[in-house]
């Protein structure tokens, strides 16, 4: 890992914005003789901390340098802050401004003091490298400065590979159990297994298949934390009750007892009353404690219905406390000829492996039967050799590296390690940094990728931005099986990940190891180092500045209140977000416009606004902000100080009174803002500039602004996602004309909202007569219409967009009937009608939307016509709410055989 701290401060001393501000203070041409050095010991990084576990010689040169590499971003940070801001530099000379702050010569010195010290301590380093021998041992590579390692770039599918070999026969049995005719009483069935065996794997095939779906009435999927608290699982099935009975305002407003106890018996009388009489199903995964189940039960009442609950658990203890009476389910290994399957389906996940058996004799043979029939074990060898060019010798070095000779748990632990160790540099800290999330904890990649960015782990590339780049690295982290997909977004991209537990358990301890990142998770763990850089917190932590020094970089917090954090002058990330109970508040002081250095500020707990103007104060003295996420804020302030940030790249706000930036407003690094008022200056004075904005969210949108908004549209190349709402009085509006064939880059646009009674153009594109589909988006993913209140059907021009997956009409169609022919809609996965209060036909004719696999009917009270859906094979999920009464009979009478294939029908 030093090699990638070493990588990151090369990086730093060649931002741009650090040779600006050296540049002005003559201090510039210090920097060059650090590269240098940098740039030669880094040639000896990777071969040394492959040795350092083998010589302690090798390990301490290693520290030496990583902790010198600390040094150096110390220096420039602290010099870069206590020089004047870089607005200053353009306009006041040298020498003007050294007269004028006297100070700041002193400081000049002084950074130039603490680089010769830095330069000499290198220099020693160097030699002492060559005195012990190290370099000899390393190998003669110091001339050539290594080249980065580039990510290649892959293209997955848009679900990933669940892994099922081996667990056909397993899940069965366990959908078996579950629903066994003869035991109607609530009984707790368990799967004890290895960590990695696939015991998670399993209990979700159980939980997804279409029999439990239709036996059980309420299903809840309970990830037990090592650190678990009852209160929040208890919540948690609480929260998954009300969404599928519609109880969201009744439970919402309810407000949680003053103490936990008290929370705790709150939520188990409500569990009680509301699964008296439903059958349900309960997975807790993951369960290391025997007294879970003694906390639990009261909440889970035995009405001799057949309910049931699946635990999940490497202990044999927690099954036989849980249900004496039921035999623990043991899950096998893998046998041989699994095992080289499960390997190769990883190692060629987009090729016949057949045809390089032959070159690779009895290596994947080899492999397999090393790993043991552990399941984690062969996935992680399998992506790592999915990188390796697939010949005897290229997989043969690979084999060379693991240790095989134990046949225990160590094992796993070796392939792991290996696997880390084949990460190129610049992945290594992108995977260490997953050891700052919570245990099963559904990370937000888009959030993940912000915070890599402010970090500076991502290269600028040309013709490429960091974001994109970053999710380059995201899916070489999933082939290489290091990561895990947990869902995937409209357009493909990776929505939300997670991490096996035991590839935690080493994110972490390579933390740890090379002073990455500090995680504390109980008040006990409240010891970290001085020079620690990261901190995640997830318990309460009042004073964070007794447990580190001042240099932290990265503060994540994920419970309770926020601690005074004015004091990290260098914090570069602060994310904060509700993970578990209680109330979540922003400390805010007036020191806090010191965080000049802060670049990304992602605060989504239950903000709440007494310090509201302080608040504001603050962002707006962050001049280097790049991500600004509050989307949970309560407060009502014009946020217009922000605008003022041209670093700024991602801004998101809630929908409330928050006006966009003003006309003179210009933000060339902007890609995503959202939700914001239309102003009404950008009438008169013209739209604000955001030449790099990919996802602009509009709302309140005036009548007037067709021509001016057309006008800005055509600068936006860039733009992939666009929601609009027009301003509404009750249920009548304005038309909005809006013209966007003229939109140089609209063809590109994947998501598309629009909201009110819009007419696009004079030819009536969108009006309440019609639909033109000359002027959709030829690339359109994912369309929204909403009030638009359209009079014609809208499917015959819908259908032709060849690339949509998902359609939402949303109190959008006034007519009568909608129809939807053969050929139609070829890629639509997904299908939402919702108050389309006249409908009361809908026809579907054999062909149409054959990949159509969820479809959501609800307030269409006068739909009585169930369509031909029999011929659509995909679907498996129709949820309906508040239909006609004749569309209930029909569905369970006569017409069944238009639904009797679809697994799962949900209906309100």
């Amino acid at each position: 890992m030093a090699e990638a701290i070493v990588n990151l401060v090369l990086n730093r001393l060649a931002e741009a914005a650090v040779k600006e501000i050296l540049s002005f203070y003559g201090a510039e041409g210090k920097l060059d003789s650090l590269q240098h050095e940098l740039h030669w010991i880094r040639a000896f990084l990777k071969d040394a901390e492959m040795k350092q576990n083998l010589d302690e010689k090798v390990k301490t040169w290693v520290n030496e340098v990583r902790d010198v590499a600390f040094r150096i971003e110390d220096v420039i940070d602290t010099f870069i802050v206590v020089a004047d801001d870089r607005n200053h530099l353009r306009n006041v000379n040298a020498i003007k401004r050294v007269l004028k702050y006297p100070k700041k010569l002193l400081n000049v010195h002084k950074f130039i003091g603490e680089i010769d010290a830095i330069e000499t301590r290198l220099i020693e380093i160097k030699e002492w490298g060559e005195r012990y021998g190290i370099n000899k041992e390393l190998g003669d590579n110091s001339k050539a400065v290594p080249t980065r390692r580039t990510i290649r770039e892959v293209v997955l599918p848009d679900v990933d590979d669940p892994d099922v070999i081996g667990l056909e026969k397993d899940k069965e049995e366990i959908v078996k159990l579950l629903l066994d005719p003869t035991t109607t009483r609530r009984c707790v069935l368990s799967i004890i297994g290895q960590g990695g065996l696939g015991k998670t794997t399993l209990a979700k095939k159980a939980y997804n298949s279409d029999e439990v779906k239709r036996t059980f009435k309420f299903r809840f999927w309970l990830s037990i934390s090592q650190q678990f608290i009852l209160v929040d699982l208890l919540k948690t099935m609480l929260e998954s009750i009300r969404s599928l009975n519609g109880h969201e305002k009744d439970l919402l407003e309810r407000k949680d007892p003053a103490s936990e106890q008290r929370a705790e018996e709150h939520f188990i009388r409500e569990l009680c009353i509301l699964l008296k009489e439903k059958r349900y199903l309960v997975i807790m995964d993951d369960v290391w404690t025997e007294n879970l189940w003694i906390q639990i039960e009261k909440a889970l009442p035995n009405v001799e219905n057949g309910s049931r609950v699946l635990v999940t658990t490497r202990f044999s203890e927690i099954a036989k406390r849980a249900d004496p009476t039921c035999n623990a389910y043991d899950l096998r290994y893998l046998c041989d000829e699994e095992s080289q399957q499960l390997l190769l389906r990883k190692a060629f996940p987009y090729q016949d492996p057949k045809v390089y058996l032959h070159d690779l004799c009895n290596l994947p043979k080899r492999f397999s039967i090393k790993c043991g029939g552990l399941p984690l074990a062969l996935i992680v060898v399998g992506g790592l050799l999915s990188r390796q060019h697939p010949t005897f010798n290229s997989w043969h070095k690979i084999f060379k590296k693991f240790s095989w000779q134990t046949d225990d748990g160590s094992k796993c632990t070796e392939i792991l390690v290996t696997s880390y160790e084949d990460l190129p540099i610049v992945l290594k800290p992108c995977f260490m940094y997953f050891a700052s999330f919570p245990e099963d904890h559904q990370i937000k990649v888009k959030s993940l990728i912000r915070m890599w960015v402010s970090e500076g782990f991502i290269p600028e590339l040309n013709n490429r931005t960091m974001e994109e780049t970053a999710e380059d690295y995201m899916e070489d982290l999933v082939q290489r099986c290091m990561i895990q997909v947990s869902r995937r977004s409209w357009n493909g991209s990776i929505k939300y990940c997670r991490i096996h537990d035991l590839l935690r358990e080493l994110a972490i301890e390579k933390a740890k190891e090379n002073n990455f990142v500090q995680l504390i998770s109980t008040k006990r763990d409240q010891s970290c180092s001085y020079t620690i850089r990261r901190v995640t917190l997830h318990c309460d932590c009042e004073d964070i500045m007794k447990y580190t020094g001042p240099n932290l970089r990265s503060l994540l917090y994920f419970n309770g209140n926020m601690p005074n954090v004015a004091r990290f002058r260098y914090l570069k990330v602060l994310y904060h977000v509700a993970w578990k109970s209680g109330r979540n508040k922003w400390h805010v002081s007036k020191e806090m416009t010191q965080l000049r250095y802060l670049m990304n500020s992602s605060l989504r707990g239950s903000l709440y606004h007494e310090h509201e103007i302080e608040i504001w104060k603050s962002i707006g003295c962050m001049r280097n902000l790049q991500t600004l996420d509050l989307k949970n804020y309560s407060g009502f302030a014009r946020p217009d100080c922000i605008w003022n940030i041209e670093t700024l790249r991602h801004v998101i706000l809630p929908k409330l009174n928050f006006e966009g930036p003003p006309s003179t407003a210009d933000l060339p690094n902007l890609q995503t803002l959202k939700t914001v008022r239309v102003r009404e200056e950008w009438l008169v004075n013209g739209w604000p500039k955001m030449p790099s904005i990919r996802v602009l969210k509009l709302w309140d949108f005036p009548p007037k602004y067709d021509e001016s908004f057309c006008i800005f549209l055509n600068g936006l190349h860039h733009l992939t996602s666009l929601h609009i709402s027009v301003h509404r009085i009750g249920r009548a509006s304005s038309y909005v004309v809006l013209d966007m064939s003229t939109f140089p880059s609209y063809s590109y646009m994947q998501s598309l909202l629009v909201a009110g009674e819009w007419d696009w153009n004079q030819n009536q594109l969108m009006s309440c007569n019609s639909l033109d589909i000359r002027l959709f988006p030829i690339h359109l993913i994912k369309l929204t219409l909403w009030n638009s209140r359209i009079k014609e059907d809208p499917m015959p021009v819908l259908e032709k967009l060849k690339c949509l997956r998902k359609l939402t009409l949303y109190e959008s169609y006034d007519g009568k009937q909608l129809s939807c022919s053969a050929g139609g809609f070829p890629q639509l996965e997904y299908l939402k009608l919702k108050w389309l209060e006249y409908l009361e036909d809908w026809k579907v004719e054999k062909g149409a939307m054959p990949l159509l696999k969820e479809i959501f009917i609800a307030s269409c009270s006068k739909l009585v016509t169930i369509p031909e859906l029999q011929h659509i094979t995909s679907l498996n999920h129709l949820t309906l709410q508040n239909v006609h009464p004749d569309f209930l009979l029909k569905l369970e009478g006569e017409e069944l055989y238009k639904t009797q294939h679809i697994p799962l029908i949900h209906i309100d």
